[in-house]
């Protein structure tokens, strides 16, 4: 009997092995047929704004050769940075309009950040607007050409009394549970990336998987040879693991490889954060990175952050001044309020 339930387990995790196969194999296939993860489009004009005497709408008009014909003439890559600061805020003001926010200046500034050095370039822009509702909004997006990535993303900033005191555990995670699923456009493939949790004892995390495919969890390092292995979860089922002492784990999520094979897919990852109970016990390095990680899940509308020897680095898209001029002195206040242990904070501006 004993031996028969090894043989009927055994065909299970063969064929959940093969499903897992096909279906990434299936997954690869259609993604080398569509246009990535930015869906850039045409917009409908709704600015009268300008760059060198074109609106929007004559912008989407001109041909790839006529745009490059520009991006030459103008400074190159300056050309599609300006070019899209235009047709970014036009996309920006239709999806305010469609989440029917009215700004208190429609004559705001649009500002560049990242840049994908492709040609032409992905550029990607922010700014901060006020709503005549009170609130405080930051809008974000992309550009390619003339064309605008959607969605474009609208955000209510908050604010919060930085003069109180939090609880210690305040910025931990609110349940043991960390979830790996598809990606979409406004969900993360995993959440939450950065989890976090504080004890000396055991400490029981769950992983569920949301996938048709059996997924294993394991250490950082070499894929084939990780720093260490978890459980293996079966297709939308669920699995726990045990952690015995605090520390930092990166961990990934990986498909198990085909009966003679060693591929295998990722399938996210993130960090588990065990802070122990005596923070004084952590090192400086630790308390870096165990730091940002808390100012990562909350709402500070950082653009970049890092850490060094002198503290955690957080870098602001210069837009963010425009609605709110003490950004520094306030976001520092708030990251030591957050963060329940001694950190220097560096504020550092883009552009």
């Amino acid at each position: 009997m004993k031996t028969r339930l090894l043989i009927t387990i055994g065909i299970v995790v063969m064929i959940c092995v093969f499903v897992s196969a096909f279906l990434i194999s299936s997954d690869q296939f259609t993604n080398k047929n569509t246009s990535g993860r930015f869906n850039y489009q045409n917009s409908e004009q709704v600015i009268s704004d300008t760059y060198l005497g074109k609106n929007v709408n004559q912008w989407q008009n001109e041909s790839n050769e006529s745009l490059m014909d520009y991006y030459e003439k103008e400074g190159r890559d300056e050309f599609f940075t300006k070019l899209g600061a235009l047709v970014i805020k036009n996309a920006m003001m239709i999806e305010l309009d469609k989440q029917n926010i009215e700004v208190a200046n429609p004559d705001f500034n649009v500002y560049s950040g990242m840049v994908l050095t492709s040609l032409p370039p992905h550029v990607s822009f922010e700014a901060f607007v006020n709503g005549t509702d009170g609130n405080t909004y930051r809008l974000s997006g992309m550009t390619m050409r003339a064309q605008a990535s959607y969605p474009v993303g609208i955000s209510e900033v908050d604010f919060f009394d930085t003069s109180i005191k939090l609880p210690p555990k305040s910025s931990l995670s609110t349940n043991n549970t960390i979830i790996i699923r598809e990606e979409t456009d406004n969900q993360p493939r995993v959440y939450p990336h950065n989890f976090l949790v504080q004890g000396d004892e055991e400490i029981k995390v769950k992983f569920e998987n949301k996938h048709l495919v059996p997924i294993r969890i394991q250490g950082d390092g070499n894929w084939q040879n990780p720093d260490w292995y978890g459980p293996t979860i079966f297709p939308l089922s669920d699995a726990t693991m045990t952690f015995d002492s605090p520390g930092i784990y990166e961990w990934h999520s990986r498909t198990l490889p085909a009966p003679g094979s060693i591929a295998s897919d990722h399938m996210g990852g993130g960090t588990i954060f065990i802070i122990p109970n005596n923070v004084d016990d952590m090192t400086v390095e630790d308390k870096h990175e165990t730091g940002a990680a808390i100012l990562q899940n909350s709402e500070i509308p950082w653009n970049e952050m890092w850490t060094n020897d002198k503290g955690i680095m957080i870098g602001f898209n210069r837009a963010i001044y425009d609605t709110i001029p003490n950004a520094d002195e306030y976001y520092v206040q708030r990251a030591q309020q957050l963060i329940p242990f001694d950190v220097s904070i560096i504020i550092e501006k883009w552009n």
